[in-house]
């Protein structure tokens, strides 16, 4: 099997490569994209894809910046709605199958409990939006698609939740949080492993892994 991972250093990216590293498929290839090289932004990247032919394209690039989402909803829409669509056009051309990282962020978070595949999206800000818009591309190509949303990932590689407040804890001692919103910390590698797993089944559809 030829696995591309676009967007491989990133957490998840980080992680899948490890999983994958661990599983020692015998006749595996596994091939990572990362920008500038690659920039999802560009529509050649589906011809890109679809010469390349790999089996699985797992998708976890993505402009995961909530608030300077806000301040660039171009850039934002660019990465994460149309580089999901360019994508699936090349999986579509070559027969790939598509992993496509989501967010739990396409819940607005108002109904006070934990969200279901088949709850009805209502995304709240731009970052959100250009998620589900891109959850919404792949679903109009592909059949042979997984979309797995997961929130508040941590793991050994790149920037966190975790990370980022014990710098600041180390930076400035005591510190002022929001504490009105709850989610489920994922950590990235137990994420990557259950991706894996999931795509050994063949259930394409939506799934929630936190």
């Amino acid at each position: 099997m030829h696995v591309l991972i676009v967007g491989g250093r990133g957490q998840l990216g980080s992680a899948m490569q490890a999983e994958l590293a661990q599983q020692k498929q015998p006749d595996s290839h596994v091939t990572v994209w990362n920008r500038p090289e690659h920039d999802l932004s560009d529509p050649r990247i589906a011809d890109q894809l679809a010469n390349l032919r790999p089996d699985l394209v797992i998708n976890a690039a993505a402009w995961t910046n909530v608030d300077s989402a806000e301040a660039h909803p171009n850039a934002a829409n660019a990465a994460n709605a149309l580089g999901p669509l360019y994508l699936a056009q090349g999986c579509a051309q070559c027969g790939a199958t598509l992993v496509q990282v989501s967010t739990n962020e396409v819940f607005a978070g108002i109904l006070g409990t934990f969200y279901r595949e088949y709850d009805e999206p209502n995304p709240s800000s731009v970052y959100a939006r250009s998620k589900l818009a891109g959850e919404r591309n792949v679903r109009q190509l592909l059949e042979h698609l997984y979309i797995v949303r997961v929130s508040w990932q941590f793991g050994p590689h790149g920037v966190n939740f975790p990370s980022k407040i014990m710098a600041a804890a180390q930076k400035h001692g005591a510190l002022r949080v929001v504490c009105d919103e709850f989610g489920n910390p994922t950590y990235a590698p137990d994420a990557a492993h259950a991706i894996w797993q999931l795509v050994q089944t063949k259930r394409y559809g939506i799934y929630h892994l936190t």
